[in-house]
């Protein structure tokens, strides 16, 4: 039914775990940074050059990355990968525009994962082993989070403005607070799959519901 899942997230909001767990039922591969990096094949582009642009979104604005000529020479580079990912076979993707790049490449769901609960985004903040933030006050972590997310909306917004995280940019939106995380994955699953309902039945029953209805 689709080539890939293209995935937004918010930071904390188990995107990467739902991500991974729906990849192993569904038998698609996780494309993250580290994975596009290999596919980019570029010698300039490594892990460390990666991390250290992405740290520098936390304050950026739209308005002041677009002018940015590193940005686009990244984003360009991130952009071949993403195609070749796809081209490769069905996969997830996550984040770094990968449903803009692919609107006209393949068929994709577009899912963004989100939380509403910062209380509970927090611990998962703070044992995070990538960042130091088991000294910080609660403040401090909440204001680091936002950073992340920004980081997330910043990129996407320069390529799509007023995008990331907005309703109409996605087929599915899931709060993993709400729902909880395998509950996400579970929705997810099916979301992916050829629809499974006996058409011919529903048909029977929308039609007797109409003629009931009068």
């Amino acid at each position: 039914m689709y080539d890939c899942i293209v995935m937004d997230s918010e930071y904390c909001s188990m995107g990467r775990w739902i991500s991974v767990i729906a990849g192993d039922v569904l038998k698609l591969k996780l494309y993250e940074g580290r994975d596009l990096i290999a596919l980019a094949d570029e010698e300039w582009l490594d892990e460390a050059k990666l991390a250290d642009f992405d740290n520098s979104l936390g304050d950026m604005t739209a308005e002041r990355l677009r002018e940015d000529d590193e940005f686009w020479r990244i984003h360009a580079a991130l952009s071949k990968a993403i195609k070749k990912a796809v081209a490769l076979g069905p996969c997830i993707i996550h984040e770094r525009a990968a449903s803009v790049i692919l609107r006209d490449e393949c068929k994709m769901l577009r899912v963004h994962l989100y939380n509403t609960n910062m209380t509970n985004r927090i611990p998962r903040a703070i044992g995070d082993k990538t960042y130091d933030l088991e000294a910080k006050s609660r403040s401090e972590v909440i204001d680091f989070i936002k950073k992340e997310d920004n980081k997330r909306k910043v990129y996407r917004d320069v390529v799509e403005p007023g995008s990331w995280g907005v309703k109409e940019s996605y087929d599915l939106c899931l709060d993993s607070d709400m729902l909880s995380r395998e509950k996400c994955a579970e929705i997810l699953i099916t979301a992916y799959k050829d629809v499974e309902i006996d058409l011919e039945h529903a048909q029977e029953v929308i039609r007797d519901s109409f003629v009931w209805s009068k």
